[in-house]
């Protein structure tokens, strides 16, 4: 993932918002930041010194500046474009600080509390394990060497040596993997492209339009039963139909992109375990009763936990990929989206600690994985992107809504919009964050 990002000049991060309709504790608050920085989110990426050496996890330093609250209150229309100008903070993951915490007062008396980091230390479920142990007190010993250890260099080689050797029988399956992948897929039939899009050459950055809303469980679950579905399933064709008012359908199907968690308990120490299932709906489905898309549903996800991840067994050959061929296949991965997935990512149930980072539960809660600012060209070359984000806490199911689609939302006032419609055509009432 690291060696994506700096291919392809772009950078993905996680944000987590946290909205009290009060003043929060600010010292609380800060005690909150330092457990985060002795928990899962307190390590770097160090970069090999051989040159087909592995990246490995380096402990990452406390921060040592306080936790500084801003001090103009803002009005709370502009609550969206404070919290999209927390992205644009810089991170970097193998420097440091790989994420931040800040908070934000508003004219209306609530405070908005942002935590963003590189997407490359954690996903969204690491990043929530992370929270709550941090909420709790909970700090982690470190198990990562310092970034600046005192090993000398010639210990740091040896380490590497010893790694590489553990990793050869590895690294030989993964080339026997890739050839017999070569092998089998000449005589597969190339699914033709999509139609071209000419981009623009607009090189001003987006942030993409979100917006996000919750919605009580109860709710949620009596229209899934009412539709013959699961929780899951209802989530599932909501996504589906998102994608079809973006327009990014292809013969009249939707493809859907569901991660899916590889991790073997709380203890897995991972930064982004987890596989990808892909799962084709037609635009006709979301709209009747769900028992089909159900069934397959189930059938998708098992055989996705059940298979092996065909992508992790290829990543002991990443260290051998030039970095000009890595960027070149990065960049075919990302602009050659012929079906024009959309992602649909859920943490599952949250515990109520989530909620309580300066001490006391705060009244709304959301997630988001976004890119940082790109220019409007890249992402028009790659035909646009759309992310639904959701998670359960307290007796709600949260949605984070993100998209930008040539033509159809490239606007936060365009998404909103789209977003009240599908809430209406599922008869769902919902709160939105900033309300």
């Amino acid at each position: 993932m690291y060696l994506a990002h700096v291919s392809l000049g772009q950078h993905a991060v996680i944000q987590v918002l946290w909205r009290y309709l009060r003043p929060v504790d600010i010292d609380a608050l800060t005690r909150f930041r330092d457990n985060l920085a002795h928990g899962h989110l307190a390590r770097l990426i160090r970069p090999a010194l051989l040159p087909f050496g592995r990246h490995q996890w380096t402990n990452a330093p406390p921060p040592s500046a306080a936790l500084t609250a801003a001090e103009a209150p803002l009005a709370p229309e502009s609550m969206q474009t404070w919290a999209d100008a927390q992205v644009e903070i810089p991170l970097d993951p193998v420097r440091g600080p790989a994420w931040t915490l800040t908070s934000q007062t508003f004219t209306d008396g609530s405070t908005v509390v942002s935590l963003v980091l590189s997407h490359c230390i954690a996903d969204g479920l690491t990043t929530a394990i992370a929270v709550s142990e941090a909420v709790r007190g909970d700090r982690r010993l470190p198990i990562y060497p310092a970034v600046r250890s005192a090993h000398s260099a010639a210990t740091v080689l040896a380490a590497e040596l010893q790694r590489m050797a553990r990793d050869a029988p590895a690294t030989l399956r993964a080339l026997r993997q890739l050839a017999h992948a070569a092998c089998t897929s000449r005589g597969t039939p190339k699914t033709p492209a999509a139609s071209p899009v000419v981009p623009t050459a607009d090189d001003r950055t987006v942030v993409f339009p979100s917006a996000f809303i919750s919605v009580p469980i109860s709710v949620w679950d009596a229209r899934a039963r009412s539709r013959g579905a699961s929780r899951l399933t209802l989530l599932t064709a909501m996504t589906a139909a998102f994608a079809e008012a973006l327009g990014r359908v292809r013969d009249d199907d939707v493809t859907l992109l569901i991660p899916v968690n590889q991790r073997e308990g709380l203890s897995h120490t991972g930064g982004n375990d987890v596989a990808l299932a892909t799962l084709k709906v037609r635009i006709d489905e979301p709209r009747g009763r769900l028992h089909a898309l159900q069934r397959r549903l189930r059938a998708t996800l098992l055989q996705t936990r059940r298979e092996p991840n065909r992508l992790a067994a290829l990543l002991p050959l990443v260290p051998f990929v030039p970095k000009r061929a890595f960027s070149a296949a990065s960049h075919l991965a990302l602009g050659a989206l012929a079906d024009l997935p959309v992602t649909c990512s859920n943490v599952g149930d949250l515990h109520k600690d989530m909620l309580q980072i300066d001490g006391n539960a705060a009244d709304r809660i959301c997630f988001r994985g976004i890119d940082r600012p790109v220019a409007r060209r890249a992402i028009e070359a790659r035909q646009g992107v759309a992310t639904l984000f959701a998670g359960v806490i307290s007796g709600n199911i949260f949605l984070s809504f993100v998209a930008y689609q040539p033509g159809v939302v490239t606007e936060p006032r365009h998404l909103r919009a789209l977003v009240e419609r599908l809430l209406a055509d599922y008869e769902l009432a919902a709160e939105f964050f900033d309300a």
